[in-house]
Parts: structure tokens; C-alpha cells; sequence
């Protein structure tokens, strides 16, 4: 798994780096889960469930290292939730969950997926009159409508 962090792939070993003891490695919930951490998904009752889930994961003080790290560096997260903190797509904090709207402007496309061949037009396109404006002339009929 890879998470998005300012249109760079991160590497999942690069946030919870695997250990060389035999003991069980933990994952997060938000690997399982992931569109539940997105702020382009969902409403204010799923982000406010995942800022509950992060408080309680066992990693959450590595994560919080991690953002706080990167942060410093200027590359903050955006439109997600890390260690409990929601990014919107900007990479600033946000206050409010219950007021906050993803920008629809910079929302995922829409992909069409087509199981048959492209359709072809069946009919040619109705063509307008061509119009030429000439500056410093007065207007004159341009016998479109009969005059």
C-alpha cells in the first residue's frame, strides 16, 4: 500500500517501518480503511469516527511523530486525516468538521467505463449562420430572417 502525501508516493514501511523482532506487526486501522481518512469522502459522522479510531490506535504516537515531522518540513497532508487531525485539500488544518465541504472543483473525475464500442453519430450538426462584425460600420441585414 502507498498513501498520496503532497502528489508523492509514501511508501507504507516509510510510515510504520517494520521491525526485526518477531514480534506481530500492528496495523493501522486507516490501511484497511482508507477512504474513512479521506476529507473527499464521507460527511462529519465519518470523520469524527475516524479522529476517535486514530486517538486509540496503538501507533498513533509514531504517526503523530511522523506528520509532525513532515509538517515541519512543509509537506503537510491534504484532504485526509493523520493522527487525528483533518487536512482539507490545501494542506491547512481544519477547526470545524460539522462546517467543513470538500471543494468540488478538485474532486476525483468521473471515469466511464465503456463495454461496447463508441457510439457514432447518426446525424450531422445543424450549422450556424457565419457573422463578421467590421468596426466603425453600421449593421446591416444579414438576411437570416427573411429581410
Amino acid at each position: 500500500m502507498s498513501i498520496t502525501w503532497h502528489d508523492s508516493p509514501v511508501a507504507e514501511d516509510a510510515l510504520f517501518p517494520v521491525s526485526s523482532d518477531p514480534a506481530p506487526r500492528l496495523r493501522p486501522s486507516c490501511a484497511d480503511r482508507p477512504d474513512e481518512w479521506d476529507m473527499e469522502r464521507g460527511n462529519a459522522e465519518t470523520w469524527r469516527e475516524a479522529v476517535r479510531i486514530c486517538g486509540e490506535c496503538p501507533l498513533f504516537v509514531q504517526c503523530a511523530e511522523l506528520a509532525g515531522a513532515l509538517a515541519a518540513k512543509g509537506q503537510r497532508p491534504r484532504a485526509m486525516i493523520w493522527a487525528g487531525v483533518a487536512y482539507d485539500g490545501a494542506g491547512a488544518v481544519i477547526q470545524d468538521l460539522e462546517w467543513y465541504r470538500p471543494d468540488s472543483r478538485h474532486s476525483r473525475g468521473l471515469r466511464v467505463i465503456r463495454t461496447s464500442s463508441r457510439p457514432c453519430a447518426t446525424t450531422a450538426p445543424i450549422s450556424a449562420p457565419r457573422r463578421h462584425l467590421v468596426l466603425g460600420r453600421p449593421l446591416g441585414s444579414t438576411g437570416t430572417n427573411g429581410s
